[in-house]
């Protein structure tokens, strides 16, 4: 017959895997809950017929599925890039993507990392005959840049004192470039390029004539996001970088 003390601690015994189970499932309920939110970047990010698509995208999928969350791509918001960049940062539970990771913003953001290498490339007009040789040879360009965008702040980091003109998407940006607004763009080359073939313009017209800065790109979740939660994220990209899924992805879209 057991012992007060054996029965005590069968109980504590019990009670200790009750919670240990009953924080997974808390955990679990807060990956379903945490609000992931990208923009028009494509083709890590994009929406068709109102769902969003992409590399990034489809890696976010595969690593919920990883997880055994049931959420799909018709839970990933498409909005205008400031606009989410200031709600990943002001409301706790959220997570923009993708975002180019530097030292200014990792004290903004807690990041789930790497998803893929990008750099900001000056695209211009092949027929400006534009020659940059270093990032001083940039100060006397009209640079058009996505609000709050990597290729604005990467501008600013450098240095660079060209006048910019901000917009608010990609394909606004590469019909300005195409209407003569300003001399060049600050953007990543395989967006630029994606963005003017949807908008019907020539992309032989056009070259990347300086890297401003390279980097690799993460997901960014609020600051205050529960570290567990951040680890299990981390934990399911690791296992498909491991296992080669991110980079089958890849060449799906980077054809």
């Amino acid at each position: 017959m057991p012992t007060a003390r054996t029965a005590f601690r069968t109980l504590l015994a019990a009670a200790a895997f009750g919670l240990a189970l009953g924080s997974a499932h808390a955990q679990d309920r807060s990956l379903e809950e945490l609000q992931w939110i990208s923009e028009e970047y494509a083709p890590y990010n994009f929406s068709e017929n109102g769902v969003a698509k992409g590399i990034a995208v489809d890696v976010l999928v595969k690593m919920w599925e990883v997880l055994g969350v049931p959420r799909s791509a018709a839970d990933v918001r498409i909005l205008p890039w400031a606009r989410g960049y200031r709600m990943a940062q002001e409301q706790p539970g959220t997570c923009l993507f993708s975002m180019t990771i530097t030292p200014e913003r990792r004290q903004l953001f807690a990041f789930v990392e790497p998803l893929v290498d990008t750099s900001v490339t000056i695209v211009a007009p092949t027929a400006k005959q534009l020659r940059v040789a270093a990032a001083k040879d940039l100060d006397a360009l009209t640079i058009g840049v996505v609000r709050d965008d990597i290729g604005e702040q990467a501008l600013h980091s450098a240095g660079i004192k060209s006048a910019l003109v901000r917009t608010d998407s990609a394909r606004s940006l590469v019909r300005m470039l195409e209407g003569g607004r300003f001399d060049a763009i600050s953007y990543g080359l395989d967006t630029a390029l994606w963005n003017m073939k949807l908008e019907g313009i020539d992309t032989a017209g056009y070259k990347a004539v300086f890297t401003v800065r390279e980097g690799i790109m993460g997901y960014a979740c609020h600051k205050d996001i529960d570290p567990a939660l951040l680890a299990r994220l981390q934990g399911a990209l690791d296992k498909l970088l491991a296992d080669g899924s991110v980079e089958r992805i890849k060449r799906q879209y980077l054809r």
